[in-house]
Formats: structure tokens, sequence, C-alpha cells
């Protein structure tokens, strides 16, 4: 029982934050998981191409996306992705599941190894493929959901300009939840589906659904992120509005953080 224990204590990095933080470009977008103490996964479209797999040069698959970015280095991250989000304790993201994804080197051996393993694991026919060749495409699959090349060209959601980018600088740790208990495709790769607004659809018809949302308390909860003193009077007053506790109210507020006034300090 001792060795048990001393196994499930939390090790905090001494280097990266202890926290993992999520962020988006609007205000309203932070209402929904404050009130619900759920996060809710979206598909996201990933470009492959770096890998080389014959006919696949996109995916789209359902996540969450969080980094471990220290406060003093936000600036960067806050510039690409928005200026509203919430940061939780990494204890509760890697008992939840959160993995850091691993970061790619097209020109490696790993790459190239993948590369292969995939490409022959396509092959295999459903109808003729073993249960462990069917295990190995599983995992080969779910290996190819936490990889992200270390570089490449991506979307600025704040001016949406299409931009070079160097992905580590995102120490990216990704939740990828499991869909198909709800019915729901793991993983699009189909270009008509892909480019045709699907997505979000189905994107939206998955939000708050408690069988693949991550879900928190206001104790896990270790800061609101708002961009202005306007954003903080809204936030306010929605978190007033609130059917809580007045303590629970109070709590919210405390954790609030407007970066206009306070990114600089860290």
């Amino acid at each position: 029982k001792d060795i048990k224990r001393k196994k499930d204590i939390h090790i905090p990095s001494k280097i990266q934050a202890d926290t993992l933080f999520t962020f988006c470009t609007k205000l309203e977008y932070l209402k929904s998981p404050i009130k619900s103490k759920m996060i809710s996964p979206r598909y996201c479209k990933e470009d492959i191409k770096y890998l080389n797999i014959p006919k696949l040069r996109q995916i789209a698959f359902p996540m969450k996306c969080f980094c471990d970015i220290n406060m003093h280095k936000l600036d960067e991250h806050l510039w690409w992705y928005g200026y509203y989000g919430i940061g939780l304790t990494k204890e509760w993201g890697m008992k939840n599941g959160i993995q850091p994804i691993q970061y790619i080197n097209p020109s490696s051996l790993l790459k190239n190894d993948f590369t292969i393993a995939f490409s022959n694991a396509l092959k295999i026919k459903k109808h003729s493929q073993t249960k462990n060749e069917i295990q190995m495409k599983n995992y080969l699959l779910h290996q190819l959901m936490y990889f992200k090349p270390y570089s490449g060209k991506m979307e600025n959601r704040n001016n949406k300009k299409k931009m070079k980018k160097c992905f580590t600088d995102e120490c990216e740790w990704r939740y990828v939840p499991d869909v198909s208990k709800i019915k729901y495709k793991q993983i699009y790769y189909n270009e008509n589906i892909l480019n045709a607004g699907i997505l979000n659809d189905i994107s939206i018809s998955m939000e708050e659904n408690p069988d693949i949302s991550l879900k928190f308390e206001f104790d896990d909860l270790k800061y609101i992120i708002v961009k202005t003193k306007e954003d903080f009077e809204q936030i306010s007053k929605f978190i007033n509005k609130m059917d809580i506790e007045i303590e629970e109210k109070e709590l919210l507020l405390s954790k609030t953080l407007i970066w206009e006034l306070s990114g600089g300090d860290f």
C-alpha cells in the first residue's frame, strides 16, 4: 500500500509550468466550460504530409489541446491562440489521461520506421486481418494522434493568416477521447468530408457530452485568463449569476487574471 501511494504522488516539473492551459479567441467560449465544469473536445484537422504515407495527406480526429508553458512565456502562445483561457492543475490533467505529444523530425529514423509500419498496416484487408494485426493497427493509429511535426504552417487564430511556426514552442499536451462509445467516427481522412464543414457540425453535437468531455472541480482550476478590464467585468457578472455558493464565486473571481494588466509581471 505504501509503495502504491508513493507512485501516485504527483511530481511537478522544475522546468515547465505545473499547469495545463487551454486558450480561445472569444470570452464567450470560456463561459460554457466554467459553468458546466466540463471541457469538450472538437474534431481538428492535422496535416500529416510530412509522414509520406501514400494517399494520406490530412486527417481529423477529436481532441482538446493544452500547453504547459510558463506564465512569463505565454505571450507568444496567446498571440497565436487567443487571450482567453483557463489553467488547470497538471495533476488533474494526468489523472484524466491528458498526454504530452511527440514532435517528429521528418528526417529521423523514427519517422521513417513509422511511415513503413503504418503504410504496411493500411495494406491489410479488413476481412482477413488477425487479432494481432487489428491490435497493431489500433496502436499505430493511436500513436499517430499524438504526433506533430517539428515545424510547419498553420493559421493564426487571432489574425486568420497562415504562417510558419515551430510547433515545439506549443509544449502541447493532448486529450483524445474514444468517441466510438457514443457512435462517432474516431478518425476522418476523406478529403470531401475534411473540406465540407461537416466536422464543425459534428463537434457542436459533441459539446458538453459527459461521456467524452473532461470534467473538473473548481479546486482543480488555477487560473481564468481574460484580456481586458472590460472582459473582467463581463466574466464577473457571469460568475455572479451562476447558481453556485458565494464562496465558490469568490474563489473563481480570485483566480481571474487580466492579461493586459498582469501579463508583464510574470
